[in-house]
């Protein structure tokens, strides 16, 4: 008698313990996922943080992801070089007449010096004008670097007193001076006048001739600006020639 209650309560706890299993089942499905849903689960495991990061930073390398950036294309730089302007024609130049004659030239007549030229720079001077003077070292430069391309220099002495009118004296100081170049004698001065219109003529005077007889250049001074300029339009004109 005492074996079969002891079956029974035995038999009893057991089927206490099913029930409560099945009754928490029962109750709350959804807290027992099952091993394939825990398997297929995302991991929710974070970076550790980098110094300087943030949100901000982390949404931006998101939106980079979701889209991103159209490939730019930096265009190839295009270097254009724009060609000079070219040296104006500011008139038809004067011949030299009524000269008493001719230094360092076989030459006769300016016409004769330019055709054999491609361009010449005429230049109205005295040897006893200071401000004359400081131009020479520009002009022997001029005359030195260009004279095998076709450039003369032509000095035009126009004499302001009576010492600068004699011969030997002009021909000393070109000597002394270091005028090599062909030198018209103006020596009353009437090319001096007709080619610097109105009342005041000046010394010293310049201009650049070109083959067909037009003035390209026309300065009055002694600048040293008035000499670079004069000898980079030499240039440019050269380089027009040829071009």
């Amino acid at each position: 008698m005492k074996s079969s209650y002891a079956r029974y309560g035995a038999l009893l706890i057991v089927l206490a313990g099913i029930a409560v299993i099945v009754w928490t089942a029962v109750a709350d499905p959804d807290t027992s996922p099952t091993l394939a849903e825990a398997a297929d689960a995302p991991s929710t495991e974070l970076s550790p943080a980098v110094p300087g990061d943030s949100g901000d930073a982390m949404e931006a390398s998101a939106a980079d992801d979701a889209a991103p950036s159209p490939t730019t294309t930096t265009p190839a730089a295009t270097t254009t070089t724009e060609p000079p302007e070219p040296v104006p024609v500011l008139g038809t130049a004067f011949t030299l007449s009524r000269l008493d004659g001719w230094l360092n030239t076989d030459a006769t007549s300016l016409e004769e010096i330019r055709e054999q030229n491609t361009l010449t720079v005429v230049q109205f001077w005295t040897f006893g004008c200071r401000n004359c003077k400081k131009t020479l070292d520009a002009l022997g430069q001029l005359h030195a670097d260009f004279r095998d391309r076709g450039v003369e220099v032509v000095g035009v002495h126009a004499p302001e007193f009576a010492y600068e009118a004699d011969v030997d004296n002009i021909i000393e100081a070109a000597a002394e001076l270091g005028v090599v170049w062909p030198i018209a004698l103006d020596t009353t001065k009437y090319n001096f006048h007709v080619w610097q219109e109105g009342p005041t003529g000046y010394w010293p005077r310049v201009y650049i001739i070109d083959s067909e007889n037009q003035i390209r250049f026309d300065r009055r001074g002694d600048g040293a600006h008035t000499y670079r300029e004069l000898y980079a339009t030499v240039e440019r004109l050269l380089a027009q020639e040829s071009a």
